[in-house]
């Protein structure tokens, strides 16, 4: 692999990353447009929608990841893969109306409002195609067209939710116009995989992989199933506000796993201990920092929110540190998912998915989450007479001890399946450079004292402690780290060559 080659794919991870940062700094201050103008009930509500149309992606989920190796591969799988999820899209609303009306009457709710949550669901499907032709032939247009997603979104709700008041509704049409958006951006940049022709053979090959893909799906529907299971048990859907507001603080650190974003693709096609290096190093370069300077801003990014949601700061650190976690053993999903050379062919037989190293990892995630939905179920139902605080607390711990459970496993066999190893080696000098940098948010921060109560004044105190983390970070790893110092001179190298190319 060339020097430029793994500067590449080093690049497209911190376009990813970027991307990922400006998304989630646009999309925070879409939240605040949300939280501030809709009750507390109601940003339940607007959390359990978002389940519902994970469930009702399930058909299109079955066949998506095989869709994404093909493409990988550089596969015509453009108009065989779009036939196949139109097929597929009355299942998927078929799935998402009985979800919703049968869940109105449990949390006491208006089931027409639920239903109008469908407008979001449309779109996206087009979005989940070109997200799983994307995701395995160019990721990092991923990144680009989100920034777009991220941007237009804000735009539309500052003017529906805010201006013109629409409340739940509003918020609806503005992720449906924006998913659309990112959508077409991402299915224009497919073209080159379009071949007027439907492939038979790829959809069989692409269904033959259903019952690997089920298992994993019906692992991820279960992970996911913790927030309504909040809104049943409990009866009221307030409480999955608390927690989607919890989630939605600890996205800034989750959001680091955009950062292996080029890593399966590269595997898939032939990558190597190198390729996994470069990825890891520069993933935890960028994700220490960002997990130790959430635990000390924490409390502030929820009351920018609201400041009820404050009450629930612990839970969004148990859910950062959690979703960190989850990163270190989502590496050893991806090596041992890319390393997988068993569906190389068209022709595929379920002898050989049912055998594939894919199929295993699959299935020992999908009795880890059970075991988790079984636990938070117990956790609701013995403890259910607790404060809104308590719960969403207790539940990201137990959030938190399955995350660490998943990871080992995955580490495992990672090291059981491939030779591929983590290489801890930068890992001191992110560790030291992090500490400096909370310290210094910490004494800037206890200058400030209470944050205002008004969303734009807080919200700019914030940027100043994030600003002052990063220079004090970047400064201290430059001293201290001579990879960083070669990387920046890489990233200055990599945009002259691409100025000159020009």
């Amino acid at each position: 692999m060339s020097r430029l080659s793994k500067v590449r794919l080093r690049l497209s991870g911190a376009l990813m990353f970027a991307a990922n940062l400006v998304g989630y700094l646009t999309g925070f201050i879409f939240t605040i447009f949300i939280t501030r103008r809709l009750s507390e009930e109601e940003f339940g509500v607007w959390a359990l929608i978002g389940s519902f149309i994970m469930y009702s992606l399930m058909p299109f989920n079955l066949v998506s990841s095989w869709i994404s190796r093909d493409a990988a591969r550089g596969k015509k799988v453009l108009f065989s893969a779009a036939v196949l999820f139109a097929l597929l899209t009355p299942v998927s609303l078929i799935i998402y109306f009985v979800i919703a009306i049968g869940s109105a009457t449990a949390v006491n709710y208006d089931p027409w409002t639920l239903i109008l949550g469908v407008i979001i669901l449309i779109p996206y499907i087009l979005l989940t195609l070109g997200m799983a032709i994307q995701s395995g032939y160019a990721p990092q247009t991923i990144g680009i067209a989100g920034i777009f997603f991220e941007v237009s979104k804000v735009i539309m709700a500052f003017y529906l939710v805010v201006i013109l008041r629409m409340g739940l509704i509003g918020a609806f049409i503005t992720l449906s116009i924006a998913y659309l958006i990112q959508a077409t951006l991402l299915l224009q940049r497919s073209k080159l995989l379009f071949q007027k022709q439907v492939n038979k053979e790829l959809i069989a090959k692409w269904l033959r992989g259903t019952p690997i893909s089920t298992v994993r799906i019906v692992n991820d529907v279960l992970a996911g199933t913790d927030i309504v299971l909040m809104s049943i048990v409990t009866g009221q859907a307030i409480v999955a506000g608390y927690w989607q507001a919890a989630v939605a603080a600890s996205a800034l650190v989750t959001s680091s796993t955009a950062l292996m974003a080029g890593l399966s693709p590269r595997l898939i096609s032939g990558g190597s201990q190198k390729d996994l290096d470069k990825v890891f190093d520069f993933t935890m370069m960028l994700m220490i920092p960002m997990l130790f300077g959430f635990m000390v801003l924490s409390g502030d990014i929820l009351w920018v929110m609201r400041p009820a949601y404050s009450s629930v700061w612990i839970a969004a650190c148990f859910l950062a540190l959690a979703g960190i976690i989850r990163i270190f053993g989502n590496f050893g999903e991806a090596t041992v998912s890319g390393m997988d050379k068993f569906d190389q062919r068209d022709e595929v037989t379920m002898k050989e998915f049912l055998k594939s190293r894919i199929f295993t990892l699959n299935i020992l995630n999908l009795v880890i989450t059970v075991i988790y939905v079984i636990s938070i179920t117990f956790y609701l139902l013995v403890f259910r007479g607790l404060s809104l605080a308590e719960i969403v607390i207790g539940i990201a711990e137990i959030n938190l001890l399955f995350a660490v459970i998943r990871s080992a496993i995955n580490l495992n066999l990672m090291r059981s399946f491939t030779k591929l190893r983590l290489n801890l080696r930068n890992l001191p000098h992110y560790l030291i450079a992090s500490t400096l940098m909370i310290t210094v948010i910490y004494i800037v921060r206890a200058k400030i004292g209470r944050l205002p109560a008004g969303a734009i004044e807080a919200t700019s105190w914030i940027l100043v402690l994030i600003t002052t983390g990063a220079l004090t970070y970047g400064v201290t790893l430059y001293i201290l780290s001579k990879d960083f110092r070669i990387f920046l001179k890489e990233v200055k190298s990599f945009i002259a060559n691409m100025s000159l190319s020009l």
